[in-house]
């Protein structure tokens, strides 16, 4: 499978959903001074990304709260975000790849929110452990702790399957696009392959015949 990846072409990695090319009712100018309040990219994260270069050092059980309320924080934000990102495309304000930009960047969000609570879940059961076993915390405790972890871990999971399937999702799109601007003569036969490569890597049929 690996082999067989390594023969994909070496675009494959460039972002879609920025750089994907509309049609001109597609795309609407902005407004005077109207600007986003991030900057579009879709990342491709998850176990189809590529690995991280060097493992961050462990943060303090203070520090990991501290992450998940600027989470919580971020998140709303970028709820917001999206709310008005749709209606500004309804209103002719915004283009419509930049309006899905700010609901994948919810997605996106949502996961990384969900790990960093897994993570503060996982070190509070750490810390509940060492009092049950040196007589200072109860059972009761304990259970309470491993409950949370596990809700903890469900959530981790749906948040990864959610953003891996918008990832694929956003992808299929961006495909049906290309091949529809090609048709049209007005895109390329290059254009379509990268959003091909892109969709075969996201969906793990790469290399697959």
């Amino acid at each position: 499978m690996f082999i067989h990846a390594m023969k994909f072409r070496p675009w494959i990695l460039i972002p879609i959903c920025g750089a994907t090319l509309l049609r001109a009712q597609d795309l609407p100018k902005h407004g005077p001074g109207e600007t986003l309040d991030f900057e579009p990219k879709l990342m491709l994260d998850g176990p189809h990304g590529p690995p991280a270069q060097s493992k961050p050092a462990a943060l303090t059980e203070e520090q990991l709260e501290v992450q998940v309320r600027q989470l919580e924080a971020v998140l709303t934000r970028a709820e917001q975000s999206a709310v008005e990102g749709e209606q500004l495309y309804k209103d002719g304000i915004l283009a419509k790849v930049e309006a899905e930009d700010r609901v994948m960047r919810v997605v996106k969000v949502r996961k990384e929110l969900a790990d960093a609570k897994l993570v503060t879940t996982a070190g509070q059961v750490e810390t509940v452990e060492k009092a049950f076993a040196a007589r200072t915390g109860s059972q009761a405790d304990l259970d309470a702790a491993n409950t949370a972890l596990k809700a903890a871990q469900a959530a981790a999971t749906a948040a990864e399957a959610e953003w891996t399937k918008a990832q694929i999702d956003a992808a299929a799109l961006d495909l049906k696009r290309k091949r529809k601007l090609y048709a049209e003569g007005v895109g390329s036969r290059k254009a379509v392959e990268m959003a091909e490569d892109r969709l075969a890597l996201l969906s793990g049929t790469a290399g697959v015949k």
